[in-house]
């Protein structure tokens, strides 16, 4: 998550407002069926087939549309105010996985979303339980978000994640909650029995490490183990049904979802998305856009320092080369990195390619089977009273006469800096640990750090000691969760943040060393931002130098330490076959979450006009590769999401009949929604669509749905078509 000045400045203001009253040619097998046992599920089943004994496992995959509102919601991630939404570019989906061994069962959920949230989490729990007993809970539901930064916000709950949101959104919320609820109750529908295949590659030049002078910190040692100050290791679980077909596909990779910068204001689920779109639509060839039978999830694995813009950050103006700690840009001139792409729709697709390809290289090998037994081991955690044994990192072992411990919640001045993902336009620098009167002052307003906060949390300057505010709801949550999935032999670890490169290298040492003292492989996936989201975690050495993933280390230098202790007690339990204390459940602050986000009161059309209406037409002839748009008069897309539909279709004429060929969440269309009077309640639609080379010759149109508000709250639904046009 990368905050600009901007968004930080007014995190403070709003904050004292508050307070004062407020595919390679490959042979694969896949099932070429066509009905949609992954989608609009509307029954549910609360057995599970009896086990095939030919087959270790039962397995379910399922997918739903989660798209939240995508106009007028800030989209959480650069914290920047007027990012709100405007369309969308892709839709937003959740991908769930189900895995059943015996009496063990374990739900992996992918959602594209910058993170997940113990609320949001907790909410789905219920709504599972609710059809399945106590089949669910939150110990056996792990929900990892993708971290695109182009998604609605307004959901954490935590008041620091959502202030820039102008707070609490239940729109977003609850779609989020019903499209992760459905694509479960799909995945529980669709369990068969199946084998495991574990497999990895390598993909080059998809990201880079964006603080190199931070990761140099770590001891040289540990740094010659490794090739690359970058994690390029894509790692991968295929399931493969008893017919041989692949039933769904987990891919884990490096990179931050920040192809689509701070400048855009469509949905979109960036480079990870645009990677799982284009393994299903390789492995389901002629399913629709979102509703393969063939799920394809990509996981965010140790992204902290990742960067996709592997042009390096250069000053927006002068180009200069810049790093925003030694390397400074002028005043009001941003320090931010692009490319790979002529821009950033561009940039997604090189990036989301890349991964693809890998995932596509791995799924094209054998593979090693995974035969080993299923477990879960989830606890929650007060940071603040944790202690853990010192790791040392050269000699890979625990000191047994040195405690460190865990911190309470507190943000460094550098998260201030924001990244070169994501810059500010003071300059504000990272690297920071020297205090300063003013920060001080202003911080201190909130809520003043106490001695033991800024010992704790030393050498980081406090700018915000989060985790004394309580004011509406928490700040931040001093109580966590971390799980470890075993999934027969292989390790999920999921941490509740972004781990920098060298602290996901940790964890997979200190998993796989307890792994090898029990004659198994070291195979281990870090899955970064499940469960909840605490910002950062970076090594004990990144720390000392402060820069944006270190001063937003909240529980301070021995965060990554405690995760690692933890580790390894959550892989020797898991391996022995017994279980960890469950540890404090948090407070759900849902019900206190405050909002300044003002409800859709009225649409209303242009006098003479009616709603769907099309103000432009497209022209009558078009080629391949031309961008073709129709303008209509419109709705509010927030009432009504339309989830597991689209706003915009585009329509092809077939035998006399006209049929959907794309829709709003495939790559080649957009979205795109403009308000025109907020008094008279008046907007326009814009429907686009840029035509593929490959595209058929025949009459085609662009058709608009949506739903008008009256002042009474009254939904009247519509839809509309453009005129025809060829495509030649």
């Amino acid at each position: 998550m990368a905050i600009p000045l901007t968004g930080k400045l007014v995190i403070i203001f709003l904050t004292l407002a508050v307070i004062g009253g407020m595919t390679a040619v490959i042979v694969l097998l896949v099932n070429d069926t066509t009905e949609d046992n992954n989608t609009t599920t509307t029954t549910t089943s609360t057995t599970t087939p009896e086990p095939d004994p030919g087959f270790l496992y039962q397995v379910g995959v399922g997918i739903a549309d989660m798209t939240g509102p995508c106009v007028e919601i800030t989209f959480m991630g650069y914290a920047e105010l007027g990012q709100s939404g405007e369309g969308i570019h892709l839709r937003q989906f959740a991908r769930s996985f189900i895995f059943v061994k015996g009496d063990t069962r374990v739900v992996l959920v992918n959602a594209e979303i910058l993170a997940v949230g113990y609320s949001v989490r907790r909410q789905v729990v219920k709504n599972l339980q609710e059809l399945y007993g106590d089949m669910y809970s939150l110990r056996n539901v792990i929900i990892a978000g993708t971290h695109t930064h182009s998604g609605p916000g307004g959901h954490l709950v935590d008041f620091l994640l959502d202030i820039s949101i102008l707070g609490f959104s239940k729109e977003t919320y609850d779609a989020y909650i019903a499209g992760i609820t459905r694509s479960i109750v799909n995945a529980h529908n669709n369990i068969v029995p199946a084998r495991l295949i574990f497999g990895k590659t390598r993909v080059s030049n998809a990201q880079m490490n964006r603080s190199p002078f931070s990761y140099e910190q770590n001891p040289p040692e540990e740094r010659a183990r490794y090739d690359t100050n970058i994690d390029d290791e894509l790692i991968q679980v295929r399931i493969v049904k008893g017919d041989g077909n692949i039933h769904g596909v987990m891919n884990w990779f490096s990179v931050h979802a920040t192809s689509m910068n701070m400048s855009n204001h469509l949905v979109s689920s960036d480079n990870l998305g645009y990677a799982s779109l284009k393994l299903e639509a390789t492995l389901n060839p002629g399913r629709p856009t979102g509703k393969p039978n063939i799920v394809a999830g990509f996981f965010a694995s140790s992204i902290g320092d990742a960067s996709p813009n592997t042009r390096g950050a250069r000053c927006e103006f002068s180009g200069n080369e810049c790093d925003n700690q030694f390397k400074i840009c002028d005043l009001f001139e941003r320090c931010i990195s692009t490319g790979p792409g002529v821009d950033m729709y561009d940039s997604t697709r090189i990036i989301g390619e890349m991964v693809y390809k890998g995932a596509l290289e791995v799924l094209s090998k054998p593979g090693e089977e995974l035969t080993g037994e299923l477990a879960v081991i989830h606890q929650f955690m007060d940071m603040p009273l944790q202690t853990a044994p010192r790791y040392d990192p050269v000699h890979r072992t625990f000191s047994a006469n040195e405690t460190v411990e865990g911190c309470v919640p507190a943000l460094g001045y550098s998260f201030a800096s924001g990244t070169i993902d994501g810059a500010n336009i003071l300059n504000i620098t990272q690297g920071t640990i020297t205090n300063n009167t003013l920060l001080d002052a202003i911080g201190g307003i909130v809520a003043p750090p106490t001695e033991s906060d800024v010992a704790c949390h030393a050498p980081k300057p406090i700018l915000l000691a989060t985790g004394r505010v309580n004011f509406p709801v928490p700040w931040h949550s001093r109580i966590i969760s971390l799980s470890l999935i075993y999934l027969g032999d292989f390790v999920i670890v999921g941490i509740p943040g972004e781990p920098t490169t060298m602290a996901g290298r940790r964890m997979k040492d200190v998993v796989g060393e307890v792994l090898e003292s029990r004659g198994l492989q070291p195979r281990v996936a870090v899955s970064g931002l499940t469960n909840e989201y605490i910002h950062y975690v970076s090594t004990f050495e990144e720390y000392q130098v402060q820069r944006y993933e270190a001063a937003s280390t909240l529980f301070g230098p021995h965060t990554l330490n405690i995760f690692l202790h933890k580790l390894r007690q959550f892989t020797l339990a898991a391996t022995e076959g017994s279980s960890v204390a469950a540890g404090p459940e948090p407070v759900d602050h849902v019900e206190s979450a405050l909002s300044v986000i003002l409800p859709v009161v009225l649409d209303s059309a242009p006098l003479g006009t009616s709603f769907g209406d099309v103000i432009q037409q497209p022209p009558e002839h078009v080629r391949s590769g031309d961008v073709v748009e129709a303008v209509f008069v419109g709705a509010n897309p927030r009432n009504d999401l339309l989830q597991e539909s689209s706003h915009i279709t585009v329509e092809r004429l077939e035998l006399g009949q006209w049929v959907t060929i794309a829709t709003d969440a495939d790559w080649d269309t957009k979205f795109v929604w403009q308000r025109e009077s907020t008094a008279l309640g008046t907007s326009a639609a814009r429907a686009r669509w840029a035509v593929p080379r490959d595209v058929i010759a025949a009459p085609h149109r662009l058709r608009y749905r949506g739903a008008a508000r009256s002042v009474l709250g009254h939904l009247s639904p519509f839809h509309a078509a453009s005129r025809a046009f060829t495509v030649t």
